[in-house]
């Protein structure tokens, strides 16, 4: 395993997952997201706890780059980081989003754009990830 490309591929994936997230929570379901108040904690205390949200998706970013580098093959590697993004997604996205939806009250609607942002999500970032290692194969 190539450890340069593995602490880029973390990097890179870390701040994309940063952006995307505020990409689609912040700007495409906020209204959503105000349409539930009761649903959630305050927004001062969400932004109050956001360096928790940080530290988990360092680790999130982290191990979707640790898995990738090891399980790379030798073939086309946009394939192979849709595959994987796909294979996150379903591992990942999909349960949280179903998990969440019954867990909290919020329409099913909002569970369907949680799987579809996070499909793109993770696709994008493994097309990222298996993008750095693609000449480390």
């Amino acid at each position: 395993m190539n450890v340069k490309r593995l602490v880029v591929a973390i990097i890179v994936a870390y701040v994309v997952l940063m952006l995307t997230n505020w990409l689609m929570h912040d700007v495409w379901l906020m209204a959503a997201y105000r349409a539930i108040p009761d649903s959630w904690r305050p927004i001062a205390d969400m932004n109050h706890k956001l360096w928790i949200l940080a530290i988990g998706q360092f680790f999130f970013a982290a191990m979707f780059a640790y898995i990738y580098a090891r399980g790379a093959e030798k073939k086309p590697w946009p394939a192979q980081g849709i595959r994987y993004g796909i294979v996150m997604t379903l591992m990942t996205v999909v349960p949280y989003s179903l998990t969440e939806f019954v867990t909290y009250r919020v329409p099913h609607m909002l569970a369907v754009k949680w799987m579809i942002g996070g499909t793109i999500q993770l696709i994008l970032l493994g097309l990222i990830v298996a993008g750095i290692y693609k000449q480390s194969q």
